[in-house]
């Protein structure tokens, strides 16, 4: 099905809209006004019947979660990439456990095999369906979805398993049964962890004499503070003992166990933020996270910032300068972040773009007169 979340949006409006259409093609055909009366009839030829309705309804449950599953993967200002496997194995088991009558598809599609190489094996499958039978009809799609999950992931993708690993809210993968592909996620990021901080420390070079005279001459200066400084600093000191706050273990000799040592982040967390707040912790983990955190799950990011360079390129302004063009973009993109600097005016309404690019295009053709003269 070709973008099937816009039709899935557009049967969850019709059936939000169902009393609404019928009521209306009630009063069309009891009007007096004969032209009223004729699209009555015509709209009462054309409606769903109520087993219609009720498969539509039925089919906007089985799709919501994928819907919210598309909108989650196509963000751009959150971590995406290490969410995919939990929110795939949560949309198999949700297909698995939604109708309490079925035998899990688990019995039927564990041993199929798809014979063909081709993808379009799997895709062009046609099944003669009695659409009059919506418990047949809900079975056939759910089934289809199911096979076509499995299929495509099968075995889980390790990069994706590595940057699940290092997000703190899914760190325990449980969403995995096979101890195996974990024992070997975690030896991968030990070993990758290990050749980190060897690359690290062969860049460490040691200190020349002179940047040891430069010490002591510093040490010097210290030691000869104010005794009001002395006492202040010892004061400091001396209240961490006493502190009853829970004290995060520093990880400077195994970062990893102190990792999972941890415990799990709550789901509204960033990573990211998390990562930063712990990164005296974590100097060599939190820069791998970072590396597996920062990719996009899809491309819609980027294919966005291709159409609003398609709107801003019109019949009309074909000459746009490159570099005027990306400025265009960039404050498109960022007039919210720009905003709490102070950018632009107080007067401008940062919600309404319009307002830049007309500005943008009066800059524009200002040049283009210029030039002229």
């Amino acid at each position: 099905m070709l973008r099937w979340n816009s039709s899935y949006l557009a049967w969850d409006r019709l059936v939000f809209l169902k009393y609404a259409i019928l009521q209306l093609s009630t009063n069309l055909s009891c009007s007096p006004i004969y032209e009223e009366k004729v699209d009555g009839i015509r709209l009462k030829k054309i409606i769903l019947n109520d087993n219609e309705w009720n498969l539509l309804d039925e089919l906007c449950n089985i799709l919501a979660p994928f819907e919210k599953a598309t909108r989650d993967f196509s963000g751009n200002t959150y971590v995406t990439f290490s969410q995919m496997i939990p929110i795939i194995t949560s949309l198999i088991n949700f297909l698995e456990l939604f109708d309490d009558s079925n035998n899990l598809y688990e019995e039927e599609y564990d041993n199929e095999t798809i014979t063909s190489d081709s993808e379009e094996s799997l895709t062009n499958q046609q099944t003669e369906v009695d659409y009059n039978n919506i418990t047949e009809v809900l079975e056939n799609v759910k089934k289809n979805i199911y096979t076509s999950l499995k299929y495509y992931w099968a075995v889980p993708d390790e990069f994706d398993i590595m940057a699940t690993l290092l997000d703190p809210r899914y760190k325990n993968l449980n969403f995995i049964s096979d101890n195996n592909i974990k024992k070997r996620i975690h030896s991968n990021l030990k070993a990758e962890y290990n050749q980190l901080k060897l690359e690290i420390n062969q860049q460490s070079t040691p200190s020349s004499p002179i940047t040891t005279l430069s010490t002591d001459l510093e040490n010097l200066t210290i030691n000869t503070r104010s005794l009001r400084e002395h006492q202040a600093k010892r004061e400091q000191r001396t209240k961490k003992v006493f502190q009853t706050e829970n004290i995060t273990p520093i990880a400077k000799d195994d970062e990893i166990t102190t990792y999972f040592q941890m415990p799990i982040v709550r789901e509204n967390k960033n990573p990211l933020d998390w990562w930063k707040a712990k990164q005296e912790i974590f100097p060599i983990l939190s820069i791998i996270a970072r590396k597996y955190l920062g990719i996009p799950a899809t491309s819609v990011a980027s294919e966005r910032l291709f159409s609003d360079a398609g709107n801003h390129i019109t019949a009309k302004r074909t000459s746009l300068d490159p570099g005027l063009l990306g400025q265009m973009v960039f404050l498109k993109r960022n007039m919210q972040t720009m905003n709490h600097i102070n950018v632009f005016p107080s007067d401008l309404d940062i919600e309404k773009s319009d307002f830049i690019e007309d500005f943008l295009l009066e800059f524009e053709q200002e040049e283009w007169m210029n030039e002229q003269i």
